[in-house]
């Protein structure tokens, strides 16, 4: 048998390729975790502004707001190690509206891979229109 340039080609071009596709795999699943997590803190704010739009005073809207996003923060498992929970009531009425903004920082070794070092800011916030007929007021 002779030997011939190409042999072996395709065994260097897969030793090589093998890496890169793993780093850009990594790369999709970390996209992929921290954009879930975008949307858990987007789905915490709804429910907080849902829960105190049904209140009927600007107090109990607020602590309704809090209680809920933190309920739903932990349902999904993620513990924020600053979780910031802003309740705007100044428009609080029938028709009114009421706006939850839900700041949360997580480590990435939470969010991503176990012992990722640094943190990640996420934010997000929701506003409910007060339905006109409910009771209260």
């Amino acid at each position: 048998m002779r030997w011939r340039a190409t042999d072996g080609s395709v065994t260097t071009e897969l030793v090589l390729l093998t890496p890169i596709l793993l780093v850009l795999l990594g790369f999709v699943v970390f996209a992929g975790r921290l954009g879930g997590v975008q949307q858990r803190v987007l789905s915490a704010a709804d429910e907080g502004a849902r829960a105190a739009s049904l209140r009927g005073n600007p107090e109990a809207g607020r602590s309704a707001a809090i209680v809920a996003v933190e309920a739903n923060l932990g349902d999904a498992g993620l513990e924020c190690v600053d979780l910031t929970v802003e309740v705007g009531t100044d428009d609080f009425r029938r028709g009114g509206h009421v706006t939850v903004t839900v700041r949360c920082a997580l480590g990435l070794d939470d969010v991503v891979f176990a012992g990722l070092p640094g943190s990640r800011q996420y934010q997000a916030s929701v506003t409910e229109v007060i339905d006109l007929w409910r009771g209260g007021d």
